[in-house]
């Protein structure tokens, strides 16, 4: 008669242990922090193609302090038939194992900040976005200069590189590289808006030929609000069929941009970005302008210069002439600045 009792004792006592179990794993995978890190900040880690939970793992491990890294690993090997996917995640300080698994098997992703900066050569742009996503740099030049790609997104061929805008754009790090053009050439179409479309159009300009005059200017000063000013001097020019005689663009088309001084052999280049010889605007933008430079030049000063010339004192800023005689008594002091330092 004894037995039935214990064997209901063994029972119940097996049954609490389940559910003891149980609660224990719900609060462990729940509820308890799963990765403390030594600051209050969110890390960011990042899951390749092919990748495996234990590289995911190994990841986590050098990325945080992971006090319950075993726990993820019981909990992985609970549901090891979910593979984690590919793409960039955060780790917040007091996240717990259950959303951490979650977000790595469900793609749940934070967006990558991508940040380019004004630059001279495409390039370098095309490097630069590749060290911040996935796609390396060969791949996104190939996909920017698509041809078919680029009309059926209504962007004339090879020029979206010099459209783009230098700032911070959210993505996610997976993007492929036409997805990734297909957004800059949103972005793009967003930048030149209606507004931005007709002060083009008053300036008798199209979007393209303001964004190799805003590359010229951006080149010619460092001084944002000299800008306008200095793109008035070129529409001046434009307007009266003088040559822009621009010095930036001999830089371009030796492709020496270091050098301090334009001297008359460099004028004498052969290339349709020689300013001195050819009238009018370059054939394309000597450098992907900043958007300052671009609504600098939007935006230009209404004004009768025709010439300009560094300030001797170095400060970056220019002399402004409406006459030669003018302007050859500034050069002169330019010039007389340049040799006391024995700039050559």
């Amino acid at each position: 008669m004894k037995k039935p009792h214990k064997l209901l004792l063994g029972i119940g006592a097996l049954f609490l242990l389940i559910v003891v179990g149980l609660c224990t794993a719900y609060y462990r995978f729940t509820r308890q922090p799963a990765f403390n890190t030594s600051s209050d900040k969110a890390v960011r880690i990042f899951v390749y193609p092919d990748a495996q939970w234990s590289d995911v793992l190994d990841t986590i491990a050098a990325a945080t302090d992971a006090p319950l890294l075993e726990d993820l690993k019981l909990h992985l090997g609970l549901r090891a038939s979910n593979a984690p996917k590919v793409g960039s995640y955060t780790i917040e300080p007091k996240m717990t194992v259950q959303a951490l698994y979650n977000r790595l098997v469900h793609g749940m992703q934070t967006p990558i900040s991508l940040y380019f900066n004004s630059y001279r050569l495409p390039s370098q742009l095309y490097r630069r976005m590749g060290s911040q996503l996935m796609i390396d740099s060969l791949e996104v030049a190939r996909a920017m200069n698509d041809t078919l790609l680029l009309r059926s997104l209504n962007i004339p061929d090879t020029t979206l590189v010099y459209y783009l805008v230098p700032n911070t754009y959210e993505l996610y790090w997976d993007i492929t590289p036409a997805d990734l053009t297909k957004r800059m050439a949103e972005e793009s179409q967003k930048f030149w808006n209606a507004q931005r479309r007709a002060e083009a159009d008053s300036l008798g300009l199209t979007p393209y030929e303001v964004i190799t005059l805003a590359s010229i200017v951006q080149e010619e000063s460092a001084k944002v609000d000299e800008y306008p000013m200095i793109a008035g001097l070129y529409i001046n020019r434009l307007r009266v069929g003088m040559p822009l005689q621009a010095d930036p663009t001999i830089k371009f088309a030796l492709q020496e941009f270091s050098l301090r001084r334009i001297l008359h052999k460099h004028l004498k280049v052969d290339s349709p970005y020689n300013t001195y010889l050819h009238k009018g605007l370059p054939i394309g933008p000597i450098r992907i302008p900043t958007m300052e430079a671009i609504d600098g030049v939007l935006k230009a000063s209404d004004h009768s210069y025709l010439y300009m010339c560094a300030k001797e004192d170095f400060s970056g800023y220019h002399s402004f002439a409406s006459t030669y005689p003018e302007h050859q008594k500034n050069a002169r002091k330019y010039v007389a600045a340049l040799n006391e330092r024995g700039i050559k």
